[in-house]
């Protein structure tokens, strides 16, 4: 539910950036507006799929470090130790 409301307000947001930036206030003209919906529709369609290949490169960074610690935790242990 948050994410349909989160990707509706971008796609709100994006809407009348892009209706903005096209000069939609000075004249009401088709193209204009159809740019706008079109930008809108499709940052609201798309931004979860962005945001979740950033959580996934985050996820995967923290995975990765937690396993060059605990290798890095390893070979000190191993250093400490005589061999025998």
């Amino acid at each position: 539910m948050i994410r349909r409301i989160t990707g509706i307000i971008l796609g709100v947001v994006a809407f009348l950036v892009v209706y903005w930036l096209t000069g939609g206030t000075a004249t009401p003209a088709t193209p204009n507006w159809a740019l706008a919906i079109l930008v809108g529709l499709l940052v609201a369609l798309i931004w979860p799929w962005v945001m979740g290949l950033i959580v996934v490169r985050r996820a995967r960074q923290r995975r990765q470090d937690e396993i060059n610690a605990e290798v890095q935790r390893q070979l000190a242990q191993q250093q400490k130790q005589p061999p025998s």
